[in-house]
Parts: structure tokens; sequence; C-alpha cells
């Protein structure tokens, strides 16, 4: 289990409470027959860490926060973190908001978890929805697991924006569908949410109410377009929708990014909507359809041009393929060609 204290980095930095270490973590007690300490499970709790509790609060402390044996529980965790670990637990609904360190998901079921990491594991973890920011390629790593499903973070609150630019990422690349099983099997352990259905819920918006050092209530707003005032996201959607609201734009190079693929004017394919390395495109990608009539015609103009250098047909020579100004030519015409290659 990782440590639930903070460690020095930082002489100036001033230390947690003895009560304010203890709310670092959460939940029941594993059951450790050889010890003779029977498991307890925490049930209809929430936990709440808010923006400023954690890493923000303490700059120079490496914070740890685990959270283990909780069942239909709700656990935010929503300030900058060192590590996280949620174990043994099922059927809860997780935020974690950046963690520059790693976020551990051991033995869980049947949760829906929102998780912004350096990187993400996963061991004995089941039927569960992740959905994830990913700064780099192949950060979430998946083992002995089944039954899961990836999306983009969809996740929204006050100070998001400053939380991701002191984790030093870049907002404009998430590469949440670049997952490695590190135990494939003859059937896929995991798949990936496709982006149309993403999109009515792309938004997850939180209103706080904190109570005391880590309890309190929230309230998820779920939708297609920003409507709580002072919530923030600086990541696209995986359609490549940015969140903006007349309370909030985002950072200049998620708006470069997007307004670079919303240029795009070809037929895009829902396979195609990755790079080569398997890293999102952030982008609004247009609607599937056909191309423009132009494009068609300067595509069918250039093939022309190829089968005339290759025949030798001269300009001069009546064209056995016509172009006509605004339409695509008949090829079901009287005239043809027979030529032959030696």
């Amino acid at each position: 289990p990782l440590p639930t204290s903070a460690t020095h980095t930082s002489a100036m930095s001033p230390s947690p409470s003895a009560e304010e270490l203890a709310s670092f973590s959460f939940g029941g007690v594993r059951a450790r027959p050889r010890k003779r300490i029977e498991g307890t499970v925490v049930s209809g709790q929430t936990y709440l860490k808010p923006p400023g509790s954690l890493g923000s609060r303490w700059p120079g402390l490496g914070i740890s926060v685990n959270v283990e044996c909780c069942e239909d529980c709700e656990i935010y965790i929503l300030d900058r973190t060192e590590q996280v670990q949620i174990a043994d637990c099922k059927n809860c609904r997780v935020v974690i908001g950046p963690c520059v360190g790693s976020v551990f998901l051991l033995d869980c079921s049947g949760c829906t978890l929102s998780v912004a990491a350096k990187q993400l594991r996963l061991r004995d973890v089941s039927n569960s929805e992740l959905r994830v920011y990913a700064p780099t390629k192949e950060c979430v790593v998946v083992e002995s697991s089944s039954s899961l499903t990836f999306r983009a973070w969809d996740v929204a609150y006050p100070t998001l924006d400053s939380l991701f630019a002191a984790a030093g990422w870049d907002a404009s690349v998430n590469r949440w569908s670049s997952v490695y099983d590190f135990s494939p099997s003859e059937h896929p352990n995991f798949g990936l949410m496709p982006q149309s259905e993403q999109a009515a819920g792309r938004w997850s918006e939180l209103l706080l109410a904190p109570e005391g050092l880590s309890g309190g209530s929230v309230e998820e707003r779920v939708g297609s377009r920003p409507i709580t005032p002072g919530c923030e996201c600086p990541c696209a959607a995986a359609d490549g929708a940015a969140y903006r609201a007349g309370w909030y734009e985002p950072s200049p190079a998620v708006v470069r990014e997007t307004a670079e693929e919303q240029k795009g004017t070809e037929r895009v394919d829902e396979d195609c909507r990755f790079n080569s390395d398997g890293s999102q495109k952030i982008g609004q990608f247009p609607e599937l359809g056909s191309a423009p009539a132009t494009s068609s015609l300067s595509k069918l103009s250039q093939c022309i041009d190829g089968l005339r250098c290759l025949f030798g047909w001269a300009e001069s020579e009546r064209d056995p393929f016509p172009i006509t100004e605004g339409k695509a030519a008949d090829l079901s015409g009287s005239h043809s060609q027979t030529c032959a290659v030696q």
C-alpha cells in the first residue's frame, strides 16, 4: 500500500497537522486473516478533497492519497497529488484530478472513474468505465482486468486549468485511446467508446459543497455543453469540442489544435480518428459524407492528366474523357480508345 503521509521535499513548506494527514486516507479496512484483522467496508458516503486541499496547499510536499474498501461511495480527489491508490471498491463514482505521478486501481468492479494522471495502472479491475486524460502514449496500463470501457476525460470544475498547468501537461494532447494490455486474451479485455456515444455527455461539471477536511457533497451536471459558471476544463472532448463558456476560455493551444482540425473537409472514417501512434486527434472532425463537388472534380482531373501522360494524348487531340467545369464527366459516352501496353 502507498504511504498516507506527506514527504518533505522543501524545508520551507509547513507540515500538515495530524488531522490533515488522516484526511489523506478514506474507506474501510482490508481483511488480513493472518493478523486476525476483520475487513470492514464503508458504504454510501462521499469523500471530497477539493482544490486547494492537497498539493496546491503544500506545494513542497509529495502527497499520496489512499482509498480502499468502499461500496456505493462517491470519491472526489480534486487537487494535485503525487500518487493515488484506489483498492477494493465496488459500484463507486471516482474522480481523480491531476496526479503528477501514478494512479493505481486495484481489485475494483462496477465503478465509473475519471482519472487525469501521468500514469494509470489497473490490476484486477472489471466491469468499469474509465474516462481518462493521458499525457503520453501508453501511460494507461491494464493487467489481469476485463470488461473495461475507455473514453476521454469529461470532468470540469473550478481551478482545473491551473492544476493542469502546474502539472506541466499539454492540454491539447490526450492519448486516452492508447492503452497497453499486459495480459491480452483471446477476447479483448477493454474497448473504446465511440465518439458519437461520448458527445451527449461530453462534460460532467462538478458543483462542490465541501465540509470539513474531506466531507461535503458534489452535484454532477452531465451534458453536451457548459452550464455551470466557474467550471473549467483545459482539454478538448473526444470529438474535438473545446470547453468554452462566457466565464472560461480554453488555453490558446487547445483552441489552435481544434481550429486546425475544423479546416479539414475530407471524409473521416470512425477508424481513422487517431494518429498512427494511437493518440487522439484533438479537433472537430467533419461529419461523414461525400467531399465537396469541387474536391471530387479536382481529383478526377488529376487522374485524367495522368492518363494523358501514360498513353500520349496530346492537348490538341480530342479528349476521350472531357471534363466540364461544374460537373463530373459522363464516362458512358460514345467515345472510346483501346490502348495496348507493350
